[in-house]
Formats: structure tokens, C-alpha cells, sequence
């Protein structure tokens, strides 16, 4: 190469890595892949069928994404702790109903 090109390309590689340095963008974010946001968890008490209950977290009070709906009528519906993972699962078929709780609000 010429000493012109050469120059040339040390300048242009010069302004790049001041450019970069000098901002503040988040470059690691470009490697990463997209995340889809969590849905909030909603605390309930689920009041069922043969008269027991149990207070957990559910993404939503109707079946859910990953909810399964089989033949016959049954789902399949997750369960999930204060964290987020999965606890157990139910099947709206032997629901009553669903109280929304507050996280301060304790039942008996």
C-alpha cells in the first residue's frame, strides 16, 4: 500500500475508536439476544372443587401462554413461587374460583 492509503486508514481507524470510546452505548447488548419481557406475576388463593385451597402466583387468570387445553375439557396451568419458578400446576376444571391477593394480605 502507498503511505497516503496508509495514512489514511490510521485516521479513519483513529476517529472510530474515539468514536466508540466516547459514547456510552452498550455494545455488550448487541451480542445478546432479544428478551421478551416477563409477564408480572399475579398473587391468588385458588379456591377448588373439593373444597381445598392454596395461595400461589399465576401469569394471568385466564389460561396462559404456555397453558395446555387437552380433549375433553382439561388444561394444564402453571403454579409459580414469589420467583417466578414453577411450583406446581392445576386444571381449571377443578377451579372454583380465584381470589387476587395482594403480597401484603395473608388468608387463614
Amino acid at each position: 500500500m502507498s503511505r497516503i492509503k496508509r495514512a489514511v486508514l490510521a485516521v479513519l481507524l483513529m476517529f472510530m475508536i474515539v468514536g466508540v470510546a466516547g459514547c456510552n452505548a452498550d455494545y455488550n447488548q448487541l451480542l445478546q439476544k432479544t428478551k421478551i419481557p416477563e409477564e408480572p406475576l399475579i398473587r391468588v388463593q385458588i379456591q377448588f372443587t373439593d373444597q381445598k385451597q392454596t395461595i400461589c402466583y399465576v401469569k394471568s387468570l385466564g389460561l396462559e401462554e404456555k397453558g395446555q387445553i387437552y380433549t375433553g375439557g382439561a388444561s394444564l396451568n402453571y403454579m409459580y413461587d414469589r420467583e417466578g419458578k414453577i411450583i406446581g400446576s392445576f386444571n381449571y376444571q377443578r377451579v372454583v374460583y380465584m381470589k387476587i391477593l395482594t403480597d401484603e394480605e395473608s388468608t387463614d
